[in-house]
């Protein structure tokens, strides 16, 4: 695909709404009671957090308003949650379910999430969730345009941790607690490409030269998540323009849809895409 091509048709011109949502693999240990009252105990992971809940992954059989405790193995915090209801299964390989923090003020994730108001909506800005390298301490961070372009190149930036109380250095924060390995066709194990939680506004060129705008939610230097309302299918090839503002001069590269999944209660859909050249 040539990014020199007409647009024939723009299918979104916006990316929407800044949401404190992330897409995020934490190892939590889920504890509680059923319906039975038998008390039952299962390690799984996040798929999705917030401030105020997440959306998990849970063998256990589970049911509106039930009490649960959830701990952080990555740090050991625990804390009890709500369970709002079962979500399908979108996001990952099992049954998933969307549960509601009962004290927020935990801070279970480990994660500073920004205040809507920390930046005005008509700024453009980068969704970033960033590690502080004296403490470790993680922030869902807003970041200019120029501060994220910065941190792309140098892989670390300056910038105030209110846990060291001083200007540190910051890197990207990965988006999965593990490193998944992958057989190649050698038959040699390979990792995969660290993904990195990066809510960046990206374009999507269609074959058939629509266009779209959505915003990824994480990203690596092979591949690409993004969350759109137009269908399309596995398979199918597109040209992508990261980091895409209007009026700016990014370059285009060439990506294929591996897999799509739906958003449950929503006309969105979640797709991952592999690029054809890495970043």
């Amino acid at each position: 695909m040539e990014s020199g091509q007409p647009e024939r048709q723009t299918i979104t011109a916006s990316y929407g709404r800044r949401s404190e949502r992330v897409f995020l693999r934490i190892p939590i240990e889920i504890s509680g009671k059923d319906r039975q009252g038998k008390e039952f105990r299962e390690r799984n992971f996040t798929l999705v957090i917030n401030r105020h809940g997440a959306r998990i992954s849970a063998n256990q059989v589970l049911f509106a308003d039930q009490r649960i405790t959830i701990t952080n193995l990555q740090n050991g915090a625990s804390c009890p949650f709500r369970v709002v209801g079962a979500v399908g299964r979108s996001l990952g390989e099992g049954p998933e379910w969307g549960v509601e923090c009962l004290e927020p003020n935990v801070e279970i994730w480990g994660i500073s999430f920004p205040s809507r108001e920390a930046t005005p909506s008509e700024q453009e800005h980068v969704d970033a969730l960033l590690a502080c390298a004296t403490c470790s301490t993680r922030e869902l961070a807003k970041l200019t345009i120029e501060e994220y372009r910065l941190l792309s190149s140098a892989e670390v930036l300056s910038r105030r941790c209110w846990k060291c109380g001083r200007a540190t250095s910051w890197r990207f924060g990965a988006a999965e607690a593990d490193t998944e390995i992958i057989p190649s066709a050698a038959g040699k194990e390979r990792r995969r490409a660290r993904r990195h939680t990066v809510r960046l506004p990206v374009r999507i060129r269609l074959e058939d030269g629509r266009i779209a705008v959505a915003r990824t939610e994480n990203l690596s230097r092979t591949g690409v998540c993004f969350v759109s309302e137009v269908a399309m299918e596995p398979g199918q090839l597109m040209g992508l323009t990261l980091g895409y503002w209007s009026g700016g001069r990014q370059e285009e590269v060439t990506a294929r849809i591996v897999w799509r999944r739906p958003m449950e209660g929503s006309h969105r859909y979640v797709y991952g895409v592999h690029l054809e050249t890495e970043l």
